[in-house]
């Protein structure tokens, strides 16, 4: 019987120091894999011409996503997740490697670096992870020729003095009175209440849209769009991915029949998308429908995320320094 529970214990022993060594072996070996196909892909295809920057490209399929999204959304201290890199692989590259929302990635984060990247656009391939949702026909997913393009008749179309006019005819009052409406409101939720005015102008001014039941659809459905982009792109129902993707189909319709019915009726608006539709290019040729409505969405995400968000910020920071907020006031009073 002794002899028997020796056996036993050795037995147990061995299995216990087995699954004690394989399983930091196993999580290492998968910790490890995904960036050692990507380095031997990189070097079976440029040899020993060029070098991956120092980085690491995290765990298979999911990357380093998890961490950044840590950092970003949840302990909200995004500069950590850059620090972690440096501290990781050194402060001196500026320029590391990693995996992020399903795809291989750069970052770039020193000025060196990031001047490099800014001007060198014939090196570098600028688009979202998913195409698809920002518009495969969009300026910001085309490059070379093509973008140029693009760039010149959406300026084009922003900068005519009967767009110019418009912005300053529609922003200004529509301000004024969402200003004395949250002034009777009391306390507001400042950011809730800056993108909705935010919105309401950017449509006004983009697509002559006065707010409705569906302009307050087409906010709900952008902002489902926004939060897909910055999510995981794994499609299954009940993912933000899953669910931008088909807000992005229901933007294709409304944009599609606003088109359809301009073009019907010849009907012509001092803003942005008839502007699009009916600037030419250097060629004399106008942007085709899917040229139109991939770029309307591009410019409404842009404009509307961006403004939104630096109107937040500025509010947040005079709220927080009474004495540039009392400058400003007197520059508005003697104005």
């Amino acid at each position: 019987m002794a002899i028997a529970a020796g056996v036993g214990v050795a037995e147990w022993a061995w299995w216990l120091a087995l699954t004690l060594g394989a399983v930091p072996l196993f999580c290492l070996a998968v910790w490890q894999s995904a960036d050692a196909w990507y380095r031997a892909a990189f070097f079976l295809r440029h040899g020993g011409r060029r070098r991956l920057p120092p980085g690491h490209m995290g765990l298979p399929f999911l990357g380093e996503t998890l961490s950044f999204v840590w950092h970003f959304k949840l302990a909200r201290r995004p500069d950590d997740f850059i620090a972690a890199k440096r501290r990781a692989h050194g402060a001196g590259a500026g320029i590391y490697r990693t995996h992020l929302f399903g795809s291989p990635a750069v970052i770039a984060c020193s000025p060196t670096a990031n001047k490099f990247v800014f001007q060198s656009a014939d090196n570098f391939g600028i688009r979202w992870p998913v195409p698809e949702l920002i518009g495969h026909k969009s300026m910001v997913n085309v490059e070379g020729a093509s973008h140029a393009r693009l760039r010149g008749i959406i300026l084009t179309a922003i900068n005519r003095p009967s767009s110019l006019r418009t912005i300053a005819a529609v922003v200004q009052p529509r301000v004024v009175a969402a200003l004395a409406a949250w002034a009777d409101m009391g306390t507001i939720v400042a950011s809730t209440e800056i993108k909705k005015v935010t919105f309401a102008n950017i449509f006004k001014m983009f697509i002559s849209m006065e707010p409705s039941p569906l302009t307050e659809q087409i906010d709900q459905w952008f902002g489902s769009l926004m939060a897909g982009l910055r999510a995981f792109p794994l499609d299954l129902p009940g993912t933000k991915f899953h669910g931008a993707r088909k807000c992005r189909r229901k933007l294709n319709a409304v944009f599609r029949h606003e088109l359809e019915a301009r073009k019907k009726v010849d009907k012509k608006c001092d803003d942005l998308m008839s502007g699009l539709m009916c600037t030419d290019d250097e060629q004399g040729k106008r942007l085709s429908d899917e040229e139109v409505v991939d770029n309307m969405v591009n410019l409404v995400v842009a404009g509307y995320e961006s403004t939104a968000s630096a109107i937040m910020w500025a509010t947040y920071h005079l709220a927080k320094s009474p004495a540039a907020l009392a400058k400003l006031r007197e520059e508005n009073v003697a104005h």
